[in-house]
């Protein structure tokens, strides 16, 4: 009888330590995937960032040369 209720809890992987290791893999995947999106995000941010503050330094650019012409 033991050892039926024994096999239970191992067929059902409760606190197996294959069990806890299957956890802590699946939390460490869990982690570097939301640290990729975190740095993907910053990254993709930063060049938005880039591009907008080229584009206003561009137009100011511009702006000040007619300025200049029309003068």
């Amino acid at each position: 009888m033991k050892l039926a209720s024994h096999s239970r809890v191992i067929e059902r992987g409760i606190l197996t330590s294959a069990y806890k290791q299957e956890i802590r893999q699946n939390i460490s995947e869990m982690k570097k995937k939301s640290l990729s999106r975190i740095k993907s995000s910053i990254l993709n941010s930063h060049d938005k960032l880039q591009s907008q503050t080229g584009t206003v330094l561009r137009v100011s650019l511009f702006a000040i040369f007619l300025v200049i012409i029309l003068f």
